[in-house]
Protein backbone atom coordinates (compact mmCIF):
# COMPACT_ATOMS: atom_id res chain seq x y z
CA UNK A 1 0.00 0.00 0.00
CA UNK A 2 0.85 3.54 -0.86
CA UNK A 3 2.53 5.37 2.04
CA UNK A 4 1.57 9.01 1.71
CA UNK A 5 4.11 11.15 1.83
CA UNK A 6 4.73 15.36 2.59
CA UNK A 7 7.15 17.62 3.25
CA UNK A 8 6.86 20.56 5.23
CA UNK A 9 9.18 23.21 4.21
CA UNK A 10 10.19 25.79 6.91
CA UNK A 11 8.50 24.53 10.25
CA UNK A 12 7.77 27.93 12.01
CA UNK A 13 4.87 28.63 14.08
CA UNK A 14 3.91 32.42 14.35
CA UNK A 15 5.44 32.71 17.62
CA UNK A 16 8.85 32.44 15.86
CA UNK A 17 7.70 33.77 12.07
CA UNK A 18 10.30 35.59 10.51
CA UNK A 19 8.25 36.73 8.05
CA UNK A 20 8.80 40.23 6.42
CA UNK A 21 5.15 42.46 6.38
CA UNK A 22 4.54 44.32 3.13
CA UNK A 23 1.27 46.42 2.36
CA UNK A 24 -0.69 43.20 1.80
CA UNK A 25 0.18 39.83 2.03
CA UNK A 26 -0.33 39.18 -1.91
CA UNK A 27 2.45 41.83 -2.30
CA UNK A 28 4.94 40.53 -0.10
CA UNK A 29 4.41 37.20 -2.21
CA UNK A 30 4.64 38.67 -5.44
CA UNK A 31 7.70 40.43 -4.28
CA UNK A 32 9.46 37.89 -2.81
CA UNK A 33 12.77 37.72 -0.55
CA UNK A 34 15.81 36.21 0.31
CA UNK A 35 19.53 35.22 -0.60
CA UNK A 36 20.68 33.16 -3.83
CA UNK A 37 23.23 30.40 -3.22
CA UNK A 38 24.08 28.46 -5.74
CA UNK A 39 26.53 26.05 -3.61
CA UNK A 40 25.53 24.68 -0.98
CA UNK A 41 27.58 22.81 2.53
CA UNK A 42 26.20 19.50 3.83
CA UNK A 43 22.39 20.08 3.91
CA UNK A 44 19.41 18.19 5.61
CA UNK A 45 15.69 18.08 3.91
CA UNK A 46 12.35 16.97 5.95
CA UNK A 47 10.67 14.22 5.30
CA UNK A 48 7.06 12.56 6.36
CA UNK A 49 6.22 9.54 6.63
CA UNK A 50 2.53 8.19 7.73
CA UNK A 51 2.28 11.06 9.64
CA UNK A 52 5.68 11.02 11.44
CA UNK A 53 8.69 13.13 10.57
CA UNK A 54 12.63 13.10 9.85
CA UNK A 55 15.38 14.24 7.56
CA UNK A 56 17.27 13.00 4.66
CA UNK A 57 20.67 14.19 2.80
CA UNK A 58 21.29 15.76 -0.07
CA UNK A 59 21.81 12.06 -1.58
CA UNK A 60 17.84 10.57 -0.08
CA UNK A 61 19.74 8.63 2.49
CA UNK A 62 17.92 9.17 5.31
CA UNK A 63 19.97 10.66 8.19
CA UNK A 64 17.19 10.95 10.73
CA UNK A 65 14.38 8.83 10.75
CA UNK A 66 10.86 9.41 10.39
CA UNK A 67 9.72 8.62 13.77
CA UNK A 68 8.63 12.34 15.16
CA UNK A 69 5.69 14.55 15.45
CA UNK A 70 7.15 17.37 13.90
CA UNK A 71 10.15 18.73 12.75
CA UNK A 72 12.13 22.63 12.29
CA UNK A 73 14.96 23.28 9.86
CA UNK A 74 16.06 26.73 8.59
CA UNK A 75 16.85 25.44 4.60
CA UNK A 76 20.76 26.56 5.23
CA UNK A 77 23.25 24.76 4.33
CA UNK A 78 24.97 23.15 7.16
CA UNK A 79 21.99 24.86 9.16
CA UNK A 80 20.90 22.48 12.16
CA UNK A 81 17.50 21.10 12.48
CA UNK A 82 14.75 20.13 15.17
CA UNK A 83 12.45 17.10 15.58
CA UNK A 84 9.44 17.08 18.35
CA UNK A 85 8.57 14.40 20.69
CA UNK A 86 5.27 15.37 21.82
CA UNK A 87 4.92 12.16 24.64
CA UNK A 88 8.29 13.50 26.17
CA UNK A 89 7.42 16.96 25.54
CA UNK A 90 10.51 17.65 24.14
CA UNK A 91 12.40 18.87 20.72
CA UNK A 92 15.85 17.80 19.78
CA UNK A 93 18.45 19.53 17.70
CA UNK A 94 20.69 17.69 15.69
CA UNK A 95 23.62 18.93 13.46
CA UNK A 96 23.03 18.97 9.68
CA UNK A 97 25.21 15.59 9.69
CA UNK A 98 22.85 14.38 11.53
CA UNK A 99 24.80 14.90 15.16
CA UNK A 100 22.40 15.15 18.21
CA UNK A 101 23.62 18.47 19.59
CA UNK A 102 21.26 19.04 22.71
CA UNK A 103 17.59 19.08 23.69
CA UNK A 104 14.74 21.44 24.85
CA UNK A 105 11.49 21.99 25.74
CA UNK A 106 8.74 21.02 23.43
CA UNK A 107 7.87 24.78 21.25
CA UNK A 108 9.27 26.83 23.74
CA UNK A 109 12.48 27.14 21.18
CA UNK A 110 12.57 28.02 17.35
CA UNK A 111 15.08 26.99 14.46
CA UNK A 112 18.93 28.04 14.73
CA UNK A 113 20.22 30.70 12.58
CA UNK A 114 23.74 32.20 12.90
CA UNK A 115 23.94 29.84 15.98
CA UNK A 116 21.25 31.57 17.47
CA UNK A 117 17.49 30.18 18.34
CA UNK A 118 14.71 31.97 19.81
CA UNK A 119 13.22 31.41 22.94
CA UNK A 120 10.30 32.37 25.08
CA UNK A 121 9.88 32.65 28.96
CA UNK A 122 7.45 34.47 31.30
CA UNK A 123 8.99 37.06 33.50
CA UNK A 124 7.93 39.26 35.94
CA UNK A 125 7.45 42.65 35.71
CA UNK A 126 7.97 45.86 37.89
CA UNK A 127 3.88 45.68 38.81
CA UNK A 128 3.77 42.16 39.64
CA UNK A 129 2.36 40.86 36.61
CA UNK A 130 4.15 37.92 34.23
CA UNK A 131 4.71 38.24 30.71
CA UNK A 132 6.32 36.27 27.56
CA UNK A 133 9.33 37.93 26.35
CA UNK A 134 11.94 36.91 23.53
CA UNK A 135 15.50 35.73 24.34
CA UNK A 136 18.08 33.95 22.59
CA UNK A 137 19.87 29.89 23.18
CA UNK A 138 22.87 28.79 21.65
CA UNK A 139 23.72 26.20 19.66
CA UNK A 140 24.05 23.89 22.96
CA UNK A 141 20.91 25.27 24.04
CA UNK A 142 22.13 27.40 26.84
CA UNK A 143 20.72 30.96 27.08
CA UNK A 144 23.20 33.35 25.28
CA UNK A 145 20.88 36.45 25.40
CA UNK A 146 18.28 36.86 28.37
CA UNK A 147 14.70 36.67 27.81
CA UNK A 148 13.73 40.80 27.66
CA UNK A 149 12.54 41.67 24.17
CA UNK A 150 8.79 42.16 23.82
CA UNK A 151 9.13 41.32 20.06
CA UNK A 152 12.26 39.38 18.31
CA UNK A 153 13.44 37.52 14.99
CA UNK A 154 15.92 35.23 13.97
CA UNK A 155 19.25 36.17 13.24
CA UNK A 156 20.33 37.50 9.68
CA UNK A 157 23.66 37.64 9.21
CA UNK A 158 24.98 38.66 12.51
CA UNK A 159 22.15 40.69 13.33
CA UNK A 160 18.89 40.21 15.08
CA UNK A 161 15.92 43.10 14.95
CA UNK A 162 13.89 43.49 18.36
CA UNK A 163 11.45 45.24 20.41
CA UNK A 164 11.73 46.68 23.64
CA UNK A 165 8.35 48.87 23.37
CA UNK A 166 7.06 49.90 19.92
CA UNK A 167 10.17 50.85 18.34
CA UNK A 168 12.46 48.27 16.76
CA UNK A 169 16.83 47.86 16.50
CA UNK A 170 19.10 45.41 15.51
CA UNK A 171 21.13 43.29 18.46
CA UNK A 172 24.57 41.31 17.82
CA UNK A 173 24.77 37.48 18.39
CA UNK A 174 26.15 38.61 22.14
CA UNK A 175 23.12 40.66 22.79
CA UNK A 176 24.71 44.06 22.08
CA UNK A 177 22.40 46.56 20.86
CA UNK A 178 23.87 47.81 17.44
CA UNK A 179 21.40 49.77 16.02
CA UNK A 180 18.79 51.63 18.41
CA UNK A 181 15.48 51.28 19.03
CA UNK A 182 14.15 53.97 16.43
CA UNK A 183 11.97 52.22 13.67
CA UNK A 184 8.13 51.09 13.12
CA UNK A 185 9.36 48.32 10.93
CA UNK A 186 12.79 46.43 10.19
CA UNK A 187 14.01 43.90 7.68
CA UNK A 188 16.35 40.99 7.73
CA UNK A 189 19.84 42.04 6.85
CA UNK A 190 20.63 40.39 3.29
CA UNK A 191 23.49 41.48 1.56
CA UNK A 192 24.75 44.05 4.07
CA UNK A 193 21.27 46.24 3.74
CA UNK A 194 17.99 46.00 5.55
CA UNK A 195 14.54 47.86 4.94
CA UNK A 196 13.30 50.00 7.31
CA UNK A 197 10.63 52.75 7.81
CA UNK A 198 10.87 55.87 10.60
CA UNK A 199 7.22 55.85 11.25
CA UNK A 200 3.69 53.36 11.24
CA UNK A 201 2.61 53.91 7.18
CA UNK A 202 5.95 55.66 6.51
CA UNK A 203 7.98 55.08 3.35
CA UNK A 204 10.48 52.35 3.11
CA UNK A 205 14.45 53.09 2.98
CA UNK A 206 17.67 51.14 3.75
CA UNK A 207 20.19 50.95 6.78
CA UNK A 208 23.95 49.13 7.22
CA UNK A 209 24.75 46.97 9.19
CA UNK A 210 26.01 49.85 11.87
CA UNK A 211 22.39 51.83 11.55
CA UNK A 212 23.16 54.61 9.07
CA UNK A 213 20.60 55.71 6.69
CA UNK A 214 21.83 54.71 3.28
CA UNK A 215 18.83 55.21 1.00
CA UNK A 216 16.29 57.42 2.12
CA UNK A 217 12.89 56.47 2.48
CA UNK A 218 10.61 57.15 -0.67
CA UNK A 219 9.44 53.51 -1.34
CA UNK A 220 5.89 52.52 -0.44
CA UNK A 221 7.03 48.68 -0.19
CA UNK A 222 10.97 47.06 -0.39
CA UNK A 223 12.06 43.77 0.25
CA UNK A 224 15.97 42.90 0.73
CA UNK A 225 18.63 42.99 -1.41
CA UNK A 226 18.99 39.76 -3.48
CA UNK A 227 22.20 39.83 -6.43
CA UNK A 228 22.99 43.49 -5.60
CA UNK A 229 19.45 44.33 -7.04
CA UNK A 230 15.89 44.99 -4.54
CA UNK A 231 12.50 45.07 -5.33
CA UNK A 232 10.48 48.49 -4.35
CA UNK A 233 6.80 49.11 -4.87
CA UNK A 234 5.73 52.41 -6.05
CA UNK A 235 2.24 53.70 -7.15
CA UNK A 236 0.99 50.13 -7.84
CA UNK A 237 4.02 49.14 -9.76
CA UNK A 238 7.22 46.54 -9.07
CA UNK A 239 10.46 48.10 -9.80
CA UNK A 240 13.87 47.27 -9.34
CA UNK A 241 16.60 49.29 -7.48
CA UNK A 242 21.14 49.35 -6.78
CA UNK A 243 22.37 49.55 -3.21
CA UNK A 244 22.71 53.15 -3.78
CA UNK A 245 18.98 53.51 -4.33
CA UNK A 246 18.76 53.99 -7.96
CA UNK A 247 16.31 52.59 -10.57
CA UNK A 248 18.11 49.09 -12.56
CA UNK A 249 14.31 49.18 -13.74
CA UNK A 250 11.40 51.71 -13.05
CA UNK A 251 8.24 50.17 -11.58
CA UNK A 252 6.09 48.87 -14.37
CA UNK A 253 5.57 45.32 -13.33
CA UNK A 254 2.65 43.88 -11.29
CA UNK A 255 4.76 40.84 -10.06
CA UNK A 256 8.11 40.73 -9.59
CA UNK A 257 10.89 38.34 -7.99
CA UNK A 258 14.03 38.70 -6.84
CA UNK A 259 16.76 38.71 -9.10
CA UNK A 260 18.80 35.63 -9.21
CA UNK A 261 22.28 34.66 -11.42
CA UNK A 262 21.07 38.03 -12.56
CA UNK A 263 17.89 36.74 -13.77
CA UNK A 264 13.77 37.28 -12.06
CA UNK A 265 10.90 36.21 -13.30
CA UNK A 266 8.09 39.02 -13.80
CA UNK A 267 4.47 39.97 -14.92
CA UNK A 268 3.93 42.79 -16.83
CA UNK A 269 0.36 43.48 -19.03
CA UNK A 270 -0.51 39.94 -18.37
CA UNK A 271 2.69 38.45 -19.20
CA UNK A 272 5.49 36.20 -17.49
CA UNK A 273 9.02 36.50 -18.46
CA UNK A 274 12.09 36.62 -17.16
CA UNK A 275 14.39 39.92 -17.78
CA UNK A 276 17.95 40.73 -17.32
CA UNK A 277 19.28 43.56 -15.23
CA UNK A 278 18.93 46.12 -18.00
CA UNK A 279 15.32 45.39 -18.06
CA UNK A 280 15.41 43.00 -21.29
CA UNK A 281 13.11 39.94 -22.07
CA UNK A 282 15.84 37.22 -22.31
CA UNK A 283 13.40 34.26 -21.33
CA UNK A 284 9.84 33.91 -22.68
CA UNK A 285 6.89 31.39 -22.91
CA UNK A 286 6.67 30.51 -19.15
CA UNK A 287 3.31 30.88 -17.17
CA UNK A 288 5.26 30.03 -13.94
CA UNK A 289 8.95 30.30 -13.08
CA UNK A 290 10.96 30.21 -9.72
CA UNK A 291 14.31 31.38 -8.85
CA UNK A 292 17.93 30.30 -10.32
CA UNK A 293 19.70 28.25 -8.05
CA UNK A 294 22.74 26.63 -9.64
CA UNK A 295 21.68 27.17 -12.98
CA UNK A 296 18.38 25.85 -12.87
CA UNK A 297 14.85 27.18 -12.01
CA UNK A 298 11.88 25.77 -11.68
CA UNK A 299 9.57 27.03 -14.54
CA UNK A 300 5.77 25.79 -16.45
CA UNK A 301 4.59 26.46 -19.64
CA UNK A 302 1.09 25.92 -18.77
CA UNK A 303 -0.19 22.87 -16.51
CA UNK A 304 2.96 21.10 -15.70
CA UNK A 305 6.35 21.99 -14.19
CA UNK A 306 10.02 20.97 -15.12
CA UNK A 307 13.24 22.46 -14.61
CA UNK A 308 15.64 25.21 -17.15
CA UNK A 309 19.02 26.45 -17.34
CA UNK A 310 19.44 30.05 -17.91
CA UNK A 311 18.84 29.75 -21.72
CA UNK A 312 15.28 28.76 -21.25
CA UNK A 313 16.14 25.31 -22.39
CA UNK A 314 14.50 22.72 -20.69
CA UNK A 315 16.85 20.39 -18.22
CA UNK A 316 14.01 18.27 -16.58
CA UNK A 317 11.06 18.27 -18.95
CA UNK A 318 7.80 19.75 -17.67
CA UNK A 319 5.89 16.53 -16.22
CA UNK A 320 5.88 17.52 -12.84
CA UNK A 321 2.62 18.32 -10.80
CA UNK A 322 4.60 20.80 -8.86
CA UNK A 323 8.52 22.18 -8.63
CA UNK A 324 10.01 24.47 -6.22
CA UNK A 325 13.49 26.46 -6.11
CA UNK A 326 16.38 24.11 -5.29
CA UNK A 327 17.79 24.13 -1.95
CA UNK A 328 21.68 23.04 -2.08
CA UNK A 329 21.46 19.56 -3.93
CA UNK A 330 17.99 18.89 -3.75
CA UNK A 331 14.29 20.46 -5.12
CA UNK A 332 10.92 19.71 -3.61
CA UNK A 333 8.95 18.05 -5.87
CA UNK A 334 5.20 17.09 -6.89
CA UNK A 335 3.85 14.27 -8.60
CA UNK A 336 0.26 13.32 -8.99
CA UNK A 337 -1.05 9.29 -8.68
CA UNK A 338 -2.67 8.75 -11.86
CA UNK A 339 -6.27 8.37 -11.92
CA UNK A 340 -6.44 10.38 -8.84
CA UNK A 341 -6.38 13.38 -6.35
CA UNK A 342 -3.27 12.25 -4.59
CA UNK A 343 -0.20 14.05 -4.48
CA UNK A 344 2.85 12.18 -3.75
CA UNK A 345 6.08 14.65 -2.32
CA UNK A 346 9.24 14.47 -2.61
CA UNK A 347 12.73 15.33 -3.65
CA UNK A 348 15.19 16.16 -6.69
CA UNK A 349 18.25 15.73 -7.48
CA UNK A 350 20.16 18.32 -10.28
CA UNK A 351 19.94 15.60 -12.73
CA UNK A 352 16.56 15.03 -13.06
CA UNK A 353 16.45 11.92 -10.39
CA UNK A 354 13.77 11.52 -7.78
CA UNK A 355 15.89 10.47 -4.68
CA UNK A 356 12.76 10.61 -2.36
CA UNK A 357 11.07 8.88 -1.94
CA UNK A 358 12.24 5.32 -2.78
CA UNK A 359 11.48 4.13 -6.12
CA UNK A 360 9.70 0.86 -4.48
CA UNK A 361 7.56 3.39 -3.30
CA UNK A 362 6.27 4.78 -6.91
CA UNK A 363 3.36 3.66 -7.92
CA UNK A 364 3.60 2.66 -11.31
CA UNK A 365 2.13 4.99 -13.64
CA UNK A 366 3.69 7.57 -12.19
CA UNK A 367 6.29 9.80 -13.85
CA UNK A 368 9.30 9.16 -12.61
CA UNK A 369 11.85 12.48 -14.85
Amino acid sequence: MLKKLALTLLMTTMVFSAGVAGPSQDKAQAAGAGAVQAKTAEQLYPIEVNGKYGFINGKGKVVIEAVYDGNGYSGEPGGTVYVEDHAAKKQYYFSSAGTKLFEYKLRDAGILYNDRALYTAKVQLAGGATATRYGYIDSQGKVAIQPIYVRAFNFSEGLARVNMGKASGYINTKGKLIVPYRYSFTSDFSEGMAAVTLAVGGKYGYIDTTGKLLITPRYDYATPFSGGAAVVYVNGKYGYIDKTGNYLIKPQFSMAQPFSEGLAFVERNGATFYINKKGAKVIQGFMAGGLFKGGLAPASPGQRYGYINTSGRFVVKPQLYWAADFKGELAEITLLVPDTREEIRGYMNRSGTIVWPPASELPGGVVKP
